[in-house]
């Protein structure tokens, strides 16, 4: 299967990644790595004030911030493997992200142009 975007998009997308897939990823997974400091560190930040306000599970807000940090890891490095399949998960993590505040936001925004506008046509990938 053909690699779904060009190779520089694929270069531009792993640094996109870097932040905001490997933070969300840690930050789902804390209270299981982590034990007691969760309390003090875990349940801070705009996910879980907005989480409060909207009576939702800490935990569940966890999860999907864990499970956003992962589509943006498998997505990424299947997209580097070269396979197509893994092309929603990156658009998807990219789309969550824009939900991230800060620097987060901002490498979603740059993923989803790569994502979007440096996608590689058929008739363009070799045989």
């Amino acid at each position: 299967m053909s690699r779904p975007v060009r190779p520089i998009a694929l270069v531009i997308l792993t640094a996109c990644m870097a932040y905001p897939g490997v933070t969300l990823l840690w930050q789902g997974l804390y209270p299981f790595v982590a034990g007691d400091y969760f309390n003090l560190v875990g349940q801070t930040g705009p996910w879980m004030m907005l989480a409060t306000k909207l009576h939702i599970a800490p935990i569940v807000v966890l999860g999907l911030k864990a499970l956003l940090g992962l589509f943006w890891v498998l997505g990424v490095l299947g997209l580097w493997a070269g396979d197509g399949r893994a092309y929603p998960l990156a658009l998807a993590a990219a789309a969550g992200t824009l939900l991230y505040p800060g620097g987060g936001m901002v490498m979603a925004a740059l993923a989803l142009v790569c994502l979007i506008f440096f996608r590689e046509r058929d008739e363009q990938v070799p045989a």
